[in-house]
């Protein structure tokens, strides 16, 4: 077995196997040794001769030029040598911790900075020394850059006395002590150095028309005019022009990050591998890091964060090619950059917790900030960065224990960004897998999220796993610890936990009787409440006829046989090739081809099938007793979502079958009691079930929490959620809501009374009729 000291030796290595980015000035760089410009750095001898000539010629006259350069460069190093030796008192521990020094040894022992947080440590410089600040010389940009200095004082006075004058206060004061402005001394060392071939790219306003005026010992900075005035908006700075980049320049610069992108990304994955084998091979006390360890990785992982943005900002540009642009997602930049630079390094703090709490905040922030910036500047991949972000609020609110206010509002953070998430991409299951963890207590909301994730168009596998963790507790509960939970949430649970294991029958029927039996009482308690319980009810109930996305389910294989054979290409749903994560299931079995006599053979048996039968039985007998609520429009969701299922059933031969048995009986009755509560029923039933009339229609509460099922792939109409509500409003329960469902239920009915096989409609009277009351339970 390795050592921990081995590893830690193999870490500081390649640690140190990086080169250096160099922040600070070069080594040979040379600083002005005369007064005022103690703190500008020049890259050569040279550069600081013309400099000395232009600013100090009095120190130069009558000097031979060898004589002259050997007296500045011996000035500069005096000068320098004494600035070397009082920098670490000057600068302070400003900058970064030097990854590449760190050293690992003595880890049982925690430095006194362990116990500070990362706000608290030397990130930044000491009390009491103000960091130097060091201007470096380059001549290519700040003498050759075309520019005009036009001090502010001499700018046009505005003529129009409501426009905003500077020299005046809020009311009309001149503001006292306003010390005359001047050109500053960087304009006459542009000005004077600045190369005579440039050219600059349009007219610059000339100085003649200014006075000469006297340079005092303390100059202050004026205005830098880079050709933004327009004879015609005399009182408005115009936007100066940006320099163009060629495709050359760009895909280079491009290559260069990538470069340094892999390397650092390189060094991201040794090190968090080196830490979790440290973990796993070694008592939890002899791994632990001290506080400038923590700060070195933070800062390794934070440079990995700033290589994919500037990456992203390169290959994204304007300017780039649509080849330059396909580089992000040919190499998978956006994963990559979850998965190294953000996820890895949480996994790690949070198997180190509580030891690592104040650093996972700092870092978590950290990672949040740069996902933000991202999603603002990068559209490309918006998809991914908000449910970067929603992972990012899970992990804030997981860590949460002291305060239980920052914990809820963490989960509606997370929560809101899953929702816009799901809201660009209803069919992938994942997303309501995430919502189902957010749910938390709410068990029923819960159990709801993850039936939904098993049964979308690309449903996530990995929430059949997370399902157990809702179910085992309430079946290996005992009865007399129901009090926690309302009891008809239990023993709902219960009865779709038996399906779900594939238990005992008599259990089943126990657990359905117990909850069914409630059900009515339950309704006339929580009244409005219900709108939503409804829903859940109704989506997981659908969700047990598929097995709860079981891989072999024979009513899921029916729904894609037929959505492959009548139905276009162009209504499938939008790929997931650039999500973050793309569910294992990525992909509909599209080259499935059968008979007639295979799908009857399947038809049987999935008629004898244990789950499906016994969850059928539950759905329709829930269906019954929520349709003998007659008038009562809390129940009006529950009826809207079994009758789109019903719809979409009865349009596919090989499973049109199941509906004999549908409690029509009870479905005429209801409908009937609500075609007399409108005022023209004629108006309302005969048409579609999305009228194309009716543009000022909005979706409703309850299709935003069933679209992207795999049985209402082709329910809503093309662009129905354009116009959508955002998340508080979608949900309002207006009076216009209630009549646009009641509507939408009775136009349902008017659909299945279409077939001819279950209910009629008669239009002189208005009415609803079983076809054939035999078949009707």
């Amino acid at each position: 077995m390795t050592s921990n000291v081995d590893i830690h030796s193999r870490w500081v290595t390649a640690l140190r196997t990086q080169a250096k980015t160099a922040e600070a000035p070069p080594t040979d760089a040379l600083p002005c040794p005369y007064c005022g410009h103690s703190g500008r750095i020049f890259q050569s001898v040279d550069q600081l001769l013309s400099h000395t000539r232009v600013e100090h010629p009095s120190l130069l006259e009558a000097l031979h030029p060898e004589a002259a350069r050997a007296l500045v460069r011996d000035a500069a190093l005096r000068m320098k040598s004494v600035t070397d030796q009082s920098s670490d008192a000057t600068a302070g521990g400003g900058s970064t911790p030097d990854i590449t020094a760190l050293s690992l040894e003595a880890q049982g022992r925690l430095s006194p900075s362990a116990k500070k947080r990362p706000a608290d440590t030397d990130f930044h410089a000491r009390r009491g020394k103000a960091p130097v600040h060091t201007e470096i010389y380059d001549e290519d940009y700040s003498r050759d850059f075309p520019h005009t200095i036009v001090p502010e004082r001499t700018r046009p006075k505005p003529s129009n006395p409501r426009l905003f004058d500077p020299k005046q206060g809020s009311k009309g004061a001149k503001l006292l002590h306003r010390a005359p402005e001047v050109a500053s001394e960087w304009s006459v060392e542009a000005n004077s150095s600045q190369p005579q071939s440039r050219t600059p790219h349009s007219p610059i306003r000339p100085m003649s028309k200014h006075p000469a005026l006297p340079v005092p010992l303390r100059q202050q900075p004026c205005l830098i005019e880079v050709q933004r005035f327009d004879s015609r908006y005399p009182d408005l700075l115009l936007q100066p022009d940006s320099r163009p980049i060629s495709q050359e320049q760009l895909a280079s610069e491009v290559k260069s990050i990538y470069a340094g992108l892999t390397m650092v990304e390189t060094k991201c994955i040794h090190v968090d591998r080196a830490q979790a084998a440290a973990l796993q091979n070694g008592p939890e006390s002899a791994s632990r890091l001290a506080s400038d360890h923590w700060q070195a990785l933070i800062a390794l992982h934070r440079t990995l964060l700033h290589e994919h943005h500037d990456f992203f900002l390169a290959s994204q540009h304007p300017s780039a090619s649509p080849a330059l642009r396909r580089l992000a997602a040919k190499y998978s930049m956006p994963a990559r950059m979850w998965k190294h630079g953000i996820h890895s390094f949480l996994e790690l703090l949070r198997r180190r917790l509580p030891e690592s709490i104040d650093y996972m905040l700092a870092f978590i922030y950290l990672a949040y900030q740069m996902m933000a910036l991202l999603y603002e500047t990068v559209p490309a991949f918006e998809d991914t960065w908000i449910e970067c972000l929603g992972d990012l609020g899970r992990y804030r609110m997981a860590i949460e224990d002291e305060n239980p206010r920052d914990r809820e509002i963490w989960a509606g953070v997370a929560r809101s960004w899953y929702i816009k998430a799901a809201d660009k991409n209803p069919a992938v299951g994942r997303l309501y897998h995430h919502l189902a963890i957010l749910a938390r207590p709410n068990v029923l909301r819960q159990l709801y999220y993850y039936a939904r994730s098993l049964t979308c168009v690309r449903p996530f596998p990995s929430a059949r796993e997370s399902i157990l963790t809702l179910l085992d507790p309430i079946l290996g509960r005992p009865a007399e610890s129901y009090s926690h939970d309302l009891p008809i949430d239990t023993s709902f649970i219960q009865a779709h936990g038996i399906l779900f294991k594939k238990l005992s029958p008599e259990r089943f029927e126990d657990a359905r009787l117990a909850f069914q039996s409630q059900l009515d009482n339950h309704i006339g308690r929580v009244t409005a409440k219900w709108k939503d319980q409804g829903t859940f009810i109704a989506v997981t109930n659908l969700a047990g006829l598929f097995d709860y996305g079981s891989d072999d389910s024979i009513l899921r294989l029916i729904f894609i046989l037929h959505k492959q054979t009548t139905r276009p290409s162009s209504l499938s749903s939008q790929s997931d090739e650039d999500s973050r994560s793309p569910s294992p299931v990525g992909e509909e079995k599209s080259s499935i081809s059968m008979s007639d006599a295979e799908v009857s053979a399947l038809i049987k048996t999935l008629s004898a099938d244990f789950t499906f039968s016994r969850a059928y039985h539950l759905t329709m007998s829930t269906l019954t007793l929520v349709l003998r609520r007659v008038g009562d429009k809390n129940v009006l969701t529950h009826v809207h979502i079994l009758l789109s299922f019903f719809s979409t059933l009865a349009s596919i031969k090989y499973v049109a079958q199941f509906l004999d048995h549908a409690p029509w009986a009870e479905l005429v009755s209801f409908l009937n009691t609500l075609s007399k509560s409108e005022q023209r029923p004629e108006k309302i039933i005969p048409g579609p079930v999305f009228p194309s009339d009716q543009a000022d229609s909005l979706p409703l509460p309850e299709d935003y929490l069933i679209r992207g099922q795999i049985w209402n792939q082709w329910y809503f109409p093309e662009g129905w959620f354009q116009r959508e509500h955002d998340e508080e409003d979608r949900s309002m329960e207006l009076a216009s809501t209630v009549k646009l469902r009641s509507e939408r239920v009775l136009r349902l009915g008017y659909e299945l009374a279409t077939f001819g096989h279950w209910i009629s409609y008669d239009e002189h009277t208005h009415a609803f009729s079983v076809t054939n009351p035999s078949d009707s339970s």
